[in-house]
This record gives C-alpha cells, structure tokens and sequence, in this order.
C-alpha cells in the first residue's frame, strides 16, 4: 500500500499520477472522490452536517480499502492523511499483512499556502471543499460559490500544525516540495520499488 499524503498545496495528486504512471497493477483508491461523491448526492447546510458527512464517507472509504485488501490488490491512497488517520489505516494494513510506503510531502508553509489558495481560486475544486454549506442544485446556475471553508495564512498555519500530516507508516519517503523543479520522481518511484520488493 503506496499513501501519497501532505498538506494542502503539497502536489499529491500530481505525485501520485507520477507514481501511477510508473508502477503497473495499481488500484487507486480517492477518499475525495467518495466525499465529493456523497456532496453532490446529500448535500450540506453548515459545518456539522459537513463534518457528519465526512465521516460517513471515510467509513465508506475504509470500506473500498478493506474490500481491495481482501482482494490482495497492490493500493495508491492519495490524501492529506494526517493524525487523526494513522491508527486506522495501521489497523487495516496489519489486519491484511500489507506493506506499507507513505510518501510525505512537505515544504515552506507561505509557499504550499499559496499555492493553495491559487488552486482553490482556480475554478477546478469541487465546490464542497470551498464551503461550508452546498448542494448541487444550487450550483447549476453558474454563479459564483461561496469560500468560507478555506482559512486564512494564520489559520493555514494552525491547521497544518494540529494536523500534522507526517504519518510515518512503513517505510516513509520525505520530499520537499517547495521548489518543484527541484524533485526527482523518478529517485521517488525508484525507492518505492526497492521498498515493495
């Protein structure tokens, strides 16, 4: 099981279609694509019943995972996997005796904060992951989504120390990514192959 996580405006999904592209006979698994799923189906009016709808798609979510266990599928989860995550993803990877590899991804928190921001202005994120109130049926108009969802720099800094997105599960590969030029995937998959062996 290869995790891809880090802060907001680390890279992830990138990093993580890199590592897909190199390693066949991968199943990705998105914990985002199940919450932005449940979004569009029920739909939230404020905070708690966001945070409540999170929780029933992470149960979901750990449902796929277990499912893709059973079936001794090679794994790529792609998420700001944090503390709070740890012990249960441990739990399933012991349970199914599967070797885990979880790429950190770090870097200056001005740079990875703007770099969120860029992309969360950018027009291309689920609007769920903006606000704190959506349904789609009030999206189809085309107007403008409300942001109160995303924190400010202070708020930015807080978030990523509580979080602390620095999982260490199985053997962890620790990547700065503030300058991505600077990045060698390739380096990346070579020791996430050297670790799978």
């Amino acid at each position: 099981m290869i995790i891809v996580t880090g802060g907001p405006g680390t890279g992830k999904s990138y990093t993580a279609a890199k590592i897909e592209e190199c390693i066949e006979g991968l199943e990705k698994l998105s914990f985002d694509g199940v919450k932005e799923k449940n979004w569009d189906t029920f739909g939230f009016d404020n905070k708690k019943q966001k945070t409540a709808l999170n929780e029933f798609s992470l149960e979901e979510f750990y449902l796929h995972v277990r499912k893709a266990m059973r079936n001794s599928k090679t794994l790529l989860l792609e998420y700001p996997f944090y503390q709070y995550h740890k012990p249960r993803l441990q739990e399933l990877a012991e349970e199914y005796g599967y070797h885990v590899i979880t790429v950190y991804l770090y870097g200056d928190t001005q740079t990875v904060y703007q770099r969120s921001v860029k992309r969360d202005h950018g027009g291309k994120r689920h609007p769920g992951h903006l606000t704190d109130r959506y349904h789609i049926e009030d999206q189809t108009g085309g107007g403008p989504t409300a942001v109160d969802a995303i924190p400010d720099y202070e708020g930015f800094c807080k978030w990523m120390r509580e979080r602390n997105y620095d999982i260490r599960l199985g053997h962890t590969i620790a990547v700065d990514v503030t300058d991505f030029t600077k990045i060698n995937y390739d380096e990346i998959i070579e020791e996430i192959r050297q670790w799978s062996s």
